[in-house]
């Protein structure tokens, strides 16, 4: 497939991915005692200096009538009881200031220089809503607003996504850390950082002390003598991807598994194989492992299928009770503690449901009884 649909949000998630990075880098760099905020006062705030953090792919230039700039003041001026007693407004940018935009050399300028280039621009269409409330009198004074464009800063021509990942794995708070551990206990951090989130949407907040303290903690796998669980992070599911013919798939709908339950074995399958391929990428000394894994839970599956189909009977077959004694295999199954993989340390739940998935998905084995099977 060569094309995607128009509504692809791989740009937009990109850009999601590198806030989170610039988030954690000011978290590395902020002491205990502090925190570090996330879309509450702009995309990142620490202390007094709050962040609009802005990716772009490709080469790019940001002209005089950007929508980033405008749109960042506008917001701003509408948020400026909330933020006035910040040192520093900062437009964090991955594009190129030109000399023809009116943003050349920004940062050099006074106040009213600032003020005076605004004022005179002739503006685009798409850029025109938002210059008419950064000069809305009803909304912000003028010496509020100069009091803004004091402290608005362009931060332009930043690292790109995944400069800016290589400049993660280079913070001296990864040193110890070997190189080809470095991608996953960034994710690792990344994803302790998005739980703050969890726990409380309203207000998303980092501190620093508890990330100090467990940064240590989490980490402290990747500098032992065995192979750290990859952080793999989940992935939506649809009724579309769940439909593309999967056999394991097929053999859940067989013995009436619901759509939640799909969705959930399907996502377990797609992150099992993500955390497969980068575990081997990682160490290839793990294949044998690996394959001794799948072989122990094949095994488990299969007796667990044996031993309850004691419990059947022909008439399991006329009334279709066998359904239910097949769907309380699968359960019985997927709900037992899950071992480790030897060698590997932080083996998720996820990992031994997807691979039992696998299993189904690659071997004649299936969950629904046959006559057969008495």
């Amino acid at each position: 497939m060569t094309k995607t649909l128009s509504n692809d949000s791989t740009k937009k998630q990109l850009g999601f991915e590198y806030q989170k990075m610039i988030a954690l880098e000011y978290c590395l760099n902020a002491k205990n005692g502090e925190y570090v905020y996330i879309e509450c006062f702009g995309d990142v705030q620490h202390g007094t200096e709050s962040v609009e953090v802005k990716h772009h792919e490709g080469n790019s230039n940001l002209t005089s009538n950007s929508v980033d700039v405008w749109e960042t003041l506008k917001n701003l001026v509408l948020e400026y009881e909330l933020i006035k007693s910040n040192d520093k407004f900062l437009l964090h940018t991955t594009e190129t200031i030109q000399k023809d935009s009116i943003f050349y050399g920004w940062n050099e300028l006074s106040k009213n220089a600032k003020y005076k280039k605004l004022k005179d621009q002739l503006i685009s269409t798409s850029s025109k809503e938002f210059k008419d409330v950064i000069f809305d009198i009803k909304k912000i004074g003028k010496s509020d607003l100069l009091g803004i464009l004091d402290k608005f800063i362009i931060n332009s021509s930043q690292p790109k996504i995944e400069e800016k990942l290589e400049e993660l794995k280079g913070h001296l708070s990864f040193d110890i850390i070997p190189e080809n551990y470095k991608s996953d206990a960034i994710g690792i951090m990344n994803q302790w950082i998005i739980e703050r989130a969890i726990e409380d949407s309203n207000k998303w907040e980092v501190n620093i002390t508890d990330f100090k303290n467990d940064f240590r903690s989490s980490l402290s796998q990747f500098t032992k003598d065995y192979t750290p669980f990859p952080s793999i992070e989940k992935t939506k599911v649809n009724d579309e991807e769940i439909n593309k013919g999967f056999r394991f798939i097929n053999n859940l709908k067989a013995i009436s598994l619901n759509q939640k339950d799909l969705h959930q074995a399907f996502q377990d399958y797609i992150r099992s194989e993500d955390a497969y391929e980068k575990m081997l990428k990682t160490n290839p000394t793990l294949g044998k492992e690996l394959i001794s894994y799948e072989d122990d839970l094949q095994d488990e599956i299969n007796t667990e299928k044996s031993k309850m189909s004691y419990s059947l009977s022909k008439e399991s077959f006329s009334d279709n009770s066998h359904i239910e004694k097949s769907r309380d295999v699968y359960f019985n199954c997927i709900l037992k503690p899950h071992s480790e993989v030897l060698g590997v340390k932080g083996t998720r739940k996820y990992f031994r449901d997807g691979r039992i998935q696998n299993i189904n998905e690659t071997t004649d084995f299936e969950w629904k009884y046959k006559e057969t099977d008495l």
